[in-house]
């Protein structure tokens, strides 16, 4: 044997000592997952930088974001909770944070909103996220903004309509869309439609609650039973079926949400409803329309004919919120990067990508000198003051909630995540069913998906 073996053996063994000794360190790292919905490159890259400064901060800790479609997410975070596969944080609608944390997978957020404030938070925001049986958060939306019109001024003008004047009644928007439902080359057919809508089952649940609610009506009622049979929900799958009809384009059940903007943009639809993302879509892909000022934003939507003189239009309130699920391998560390992430400098970041949609949660940034200095509220100025208006008048509501009591019922994320009410609203639009069909069939199916969850309290 070598003489040299013993000492090659040592200094291996020494070596592997040293490397057994490091291993610890080097592997002892935290994952904080995050999912969110903004796959805007902007905004990742703004999270990205506020995740390199946290972990400067926080040796040791590594976050990772994913970026998940809104309406993937209700499928994905399904799948989640059957394998039991959580990430630490997620963004998610408000029915899904109230229904997770009825089933108790969610870390209360009280010393995150202390952090960052919560008499800064303006008050709509903490009503969203405040569990008024045990007075705890949890969860915190991530940014706010209101669901509108947004339509075409050179068409209105094309059709004798007066830009500046939206319909005030269903039937008052029905014959505006009817106007502007054209055959532009002469084929016969038409070829610019009055409304394009987006047709995935996220977005024809958004729809659907947005007008019932413009309709005075519900989705269920003070026991928590579904209302699907009641006059003002028959009453809008009746107006659905006439949209469909007569100015909706023949696909667009499978139009996606981007799809519908460039709809707007390219001059096959006069009017879609969206959020306020969308002013980047139409600098990059309709430069000339927003130059002219030929986009607009109604600060108002119409009432249907059971809805009360007076009362308010119901529109959604974007306010998706942050949740950290406790069963997840890292809670702690990922309230922590939630902190950090709300700390003025690094939340204007965030904001300031998608500034006419994320409206600050807090009262302080809005007075920030960098934050009123955005270039975009200069171009957008109408845009933004017809969603503070908005939120300011109307009572816009979060998906699925069509009065506010309906926070408390621990079930609307099954339903939604469901097919029932995209089946309703098809049944109608597409499968020769009445109103009353559909909507019996939709009422049934729900009252026995609620009773196997075991929530029935009528």
């Amino acid at each position: 044997m070598s003489k040299s073996l013993p000492k090659l053996c040592l200094s291996l063994a020494v070596a592997m000592g040293l490397s057994l000794a490091v291993a610890p360190v080097a592997f002892a790292q935290k994952v904080v997952n995050v999912w969110h919905t903004e796959p805007n490159p902007k905004t990742k890259a703004a999270i990205d930088e506020i995740i390199k400064g946290f972990e400067k901060e926080n040796p040791g800790v590594k976050v990772v974001q994913e970026a998940v479609g809104w309406g993937d997410l209700d499928k994905k975070m399904q799948a989640a909770l059957a394998s039991g596969a959580f990430p630490e944080i997620s963004q998610g609608q408000t029915y899904v944070e109230r229904s997770l944390s009825a089933k108790g997978f969610l870390r209360p957020l009280n010393d995150l909103y202390e952090s960052i404030g919560e008499q800064d938070i303006f008050e709509g925001v903490r009503k969203l996220d405040y569990n008024t049986k045990d007075k705890k958060y949890y969860g915190l939306a991530h940014a706010v903004g209101v669901d509108l019109t947004i339509y075409r001024k050179d068409f209105m003008r094309q059709a004798g309509l007066d830009p500046e004047k939206p319909a005030t009644t269903f039937a008052e928007w029905l014959a505006q869309l009817k106007k502007l439902t054209v055959d532009t080359n002469g084929d016969g057919k038409p070829d610019r439609y009055g409304l394009s809508l987006a047709g995935p089952g996220f977005f024809i649940n958004e729809d659907l609650y947005m007008w019932v609610g413009s309709n005075g009506g519900r989705l269920f009622d003070e026991k928590g039973r579904p209302t699907f049979t009641e006059k003002p929900v028959l009453e809008v799958l009746q107006f659905w079926k006439e949209l469909n009809d007569c100015c909706l384009p023949p696909d667009w059940l499978s139009r996606q949400y981007l799809d519908t903007f460039g709809d707007l943009a390219t001059g096959k639809a006069a009017m879609i409803l969206g959020w306020g993302r969308g002013s980047g879509y139409f600098e990059q892909y309709s430069p000339d329309l927003v130059a002219k000022g030929d986009i607009g934003v109604y600060a108002t939507k119409p009432l249907g004919p059971s809805a009360k003189p007076g009362q308010p239009f119901l529109t959604q309130f974007d306010c998706e919120p942050w949740m950290v699920f406790k069963g997840s391998k890292n809670p702690e560390e990922a309230v922590k990067f939630l902190k950090y992430f709300h700390r003025a400098d690094n939340y204007v970041k965030y904001i300031s990508t998608v500034p006419v949609h994320f409206f600050p949660i807090n009262k302080s940034l809005r007075e920030r000198a960098d934050y009123k200095a955005i270039p975009d509220f200069q171009k957008w100025n109408f845009w933004v003051d017809a969603q503070h208006k908005v939120i300011a008048s109307q009572d816009p509501r979060p998906l699925m909630i069509t009065q506010w009591s309906d926070l408390e019922l621990p079930y609307i994320a099954e339903i939604a995540g469901s097919t029932i009410l995209v089946d309703m609203v098809t049944d109608v639009t597409k499968n020769g069913k009445t109103p009353m069909e559909a909507a019996t069939r939709a009422q049934q199916r729900t009252e026995q998906l609620i009773t196997q969850l075991g929530y029935k309290k009528w």
